[in-house]
């Protein structure tokens, strides 16, 4: 039976990982209260994601569920952490948007009355919908939300930087002679080797794009990958690029990408994020689908030579080659040219 969205009083939305999937449901909870203005709105996701759905909007409770073992603990801890929200009149609407086990775990210590979402069928609930990796993540989910009765008029994500991330930002740019803003930000590395331009094609371009548009480069990257970072800048003339690798953290990193010009990077997590700040994109890709899982929105540039058959391809490390027969030429012809839209759109030129 479809509902009312005037029906829904507390509302909970599940995605417990990974960030760039995390990001892009940002828009969701905004649009969720466009329609359901007296709905209590809450999203569980994991501990490491949890800043950014703090700097999401529409958001009343953010349930953050620290890494388990196993699944009943899982359930156990979700059970915990949503106890204040399952009293009283409880949860009417539950929405598992990951689709997983464990995502369906704590869809089912909400004890809502309604629970629906991604995934194979599961007893109890309304419908379980399989994935279509020909559909983008942000479009399937909003789909999963208009078949409870909840139509969004725009799901795109949403993103704001914190205000005190954006001043350690600006010190930290400060100190390795970067200016606040306006600089190219560059992401060069992804979880999943299969998805990551080799290093040697960036040492070969960004030198090429430093001198040919005379503006900063910023590297970013994980604590995990400062080493690759630095394998990077050693291979490339000094002074051609400044890196930020390790000492950024998540809500750091958005106020990074808020500031850029564009940020040019493989399939990955802060693709989604640049995306959901407004920043163009310009993102490299292997063996992933983009039309699944490319950056959201209007405005930018995914540039992919081969792909993969099957989706998950890209757990394969050999699919390296897909991403790898993208050319250092091509890349830069489109960072050059986006970054000579940005000039004009910042002049107030008409392109």
């Amino acid at each position: 039976m479809r509902r009312d969205a005037a029906d829904y009083r507390r509302i909970l939305l599940v995605r417990l990982s990974a960030l760039g999937d995390v990001v892009n449901i940002t828009g969701f909870p905004d649009a969720i209260r466009a329609r359901c203005p007296g709905a209590e709105i809450l999203v569980a996701t994991g501990a490491a994601n949890a800043p950014v759905l703090r700097r999401a909007p529409g958001i009343d409770h953010v349930v953050s569920l620290g890494p388990q073992r196993r699944l009943h603990g899982l359930w156990l801890a979700a059970r915990k952490a949503l106890a204040p929200h399952r009293a009283g009149s409880g949860i009417d609407l539950a929405v598992d948007l990951q689709g997983i086990r464990a995502s369906a775990a704590v869809a089912y210590a909400s004890d809502a009355r309604i629970k629906a979402g991604r995934g194979r069928w599961r007893p109890g609930w309304r419908f379980a919908v399989r994935p279509d990796y020909r559909i983008h993540d942000v479009a399937e989910n909003a789909a999963i939300l208009e078949r409870l009765g909840i139509p969004l008029a725009d799901p795109s994500p949403q993103l704001s930087p914190d205000p005190a991330a954006e001043a350690a930002v600006a010190k930290l740019l400060a100190e390795v002679g970067v200016p606040p803003s306006g600089y190219l930000a560059v992401n060069p590395f992804s979880r999943w080797p299969a998805k990551q331009w080799p290093i040697e094609r960036f040492a070969a371009l960004l030198p090429r794009l430093k001198a040919a548009a005379g503006i900063p480069v910023v590297i970013t990257a994980g604590s995990d990958e400062v080493a690759q970072a630095t394998r990077l800048i050693e291979a490339m003339p000094a002074g051609t690029a400044a890196s930020l690798a390790g000492r950024l953290s998540l809500d750091q990193l958005f106020a990074l990408l808020a500031r850029a010009r564009a940020l040019l990077t493989v399939d990955s997590g802060p693709m989604h994020a640049a995306a959901a700040l407004g920043r163009p994109v310009i993102a490299l890709f292997g063996p992933t689908w983009p039309e699944r899982a490319g950056p959201w929105g209007k405005g930018h540039t995914v540039l992919q030579a081969r792909r993969a058959d099957e989706y998950h391809a890209y757990h394969a490390p050999s699919a390296v080659a897909l991403v790898a027969a993208i050319e250092v030429a091509e890349v830069e012809r489109a960072v050059l040219a986006e970054l000579g839209r940005s000039s004009a759109r910042a002049e107030g030129r008409v392109e």
